[in-house]
């Protein structure tokens, strides 16, 4: 049969490795650990978004490939204490009442995020190193990671207590297990 497929000037095909398509995952808190990370006079304060939504896409074979538009509810942002909380609630920093979600959109580039982050009504460029954690021989997690200067969005309130430096971290499952940082 295959001498006269070849005869007629058909051919078969050759077997191809199989090839994931390009996937889009919802993001949610229960599949995006998104945190902020800030120093203040005597301690380390870690925040938490208990509600977001948003979309990435991206390709199984290709981690570098993909793209993120995530919007962040501010009021579920979990602090330590309620001392913390109503400091970066108040109206000199987050202001939830006026500014009830902050968003952000990016785009992969080589092992970067490379995006925009709106907070406080002000979008400015905001970029992410990005690590992809591959767990027997797939991709299971991303891990971006980047540092902002909270003046630059009008973040203002507490100068004397907080330092103007925040680290913001976001922990994307995509093989549907609970997301994870990378050890460090």
């Amino acid at each position: 049969m295959k001498k006269l497929l070849l005869l007629t000037g058909l051919a078969l095909p050759p077997t191809l490795p199989a090839v994931a398509a390009p996937m889009t995952l919802p993001l949610t808190a229960g599949d995006m650990l998104a945190q902020t990370h800030s120093s203040a006079l005597i301690m380390s304060v870690t925040g938490t978004f208990r509600q977001l939504s948003g979309t990435l896409n991206f390709d199984p074979d290709n981690p570098a490939s993909c793209s993120v538009d995530v919007t962040f509810q501010v009021a579920s942002l979990a602090l330590p204490n309620a001392l913390v909380r109503s400091q970066t609630m108040s109206t000199g920093f987050l202001d939830p009442a006026q500014y009830p979600t902050q968003r952000y959109v990016g785009h992969c580039q080589g092992n970067m995020l490379i995006g925009n982050l709106t907070m406080r009504g002000q979008t400015h460029p905001f970029n992410m190193q990005v690590t992809n954690i591959i767990k027997n021989g797939k991709l299971a997690d991303i891990h971006t990671e980047g540092t902002l200067n909270r003046y630059d969005w009008g973040l203002n309130g507490l100068t004397l207590t907080v330092g103007k430096m925040i680290r913001v971290t976001n922990d994307i499952s995509v093989d549907g297990q609970p997301p994870a940082p990378p050890a460090s």
